[in-house]
């Protein structure tokens, strides 16, 4: 059990090591960091909306919901993940 435990806290800490990048094959990196920016604030703006007016009353998850609503932003102006 303690090896299985180990295996995956190396297995995280491996992941962390590897920042991924959003990209698109016609945009500069200034402009994939501009997009990402504006995908995380209006991530965070229609997540903040949601809680205002009760879509999170019953343990709904804002952070996991916000970071939905900024990966679907991405794709839709064209980007993945690499």
């Amino acid at each position: 059990m303690i090896r299985f435990f180990s295996l995956l806290f190396l297995a995280a800490l491996l992941t962390a090591c590897n920042p991924t990048r959003w990209v698109r094959p016609d945009a500069t990196p200034e402009q994939a960091d501009r997009d990402d920016v504006d995908c995380q604030r209006w991530a965070a703006r229609e997540a903040g909306t949601a809680a205002f007016y009760g879509a999170y009353r019953y343990g709904g998850y804002r952070v996991r919901d916000e970071a939905g609503l900024h990966n679907m932003c991405m794709r839709a102006k064209g980007y993945e993940r690499q």
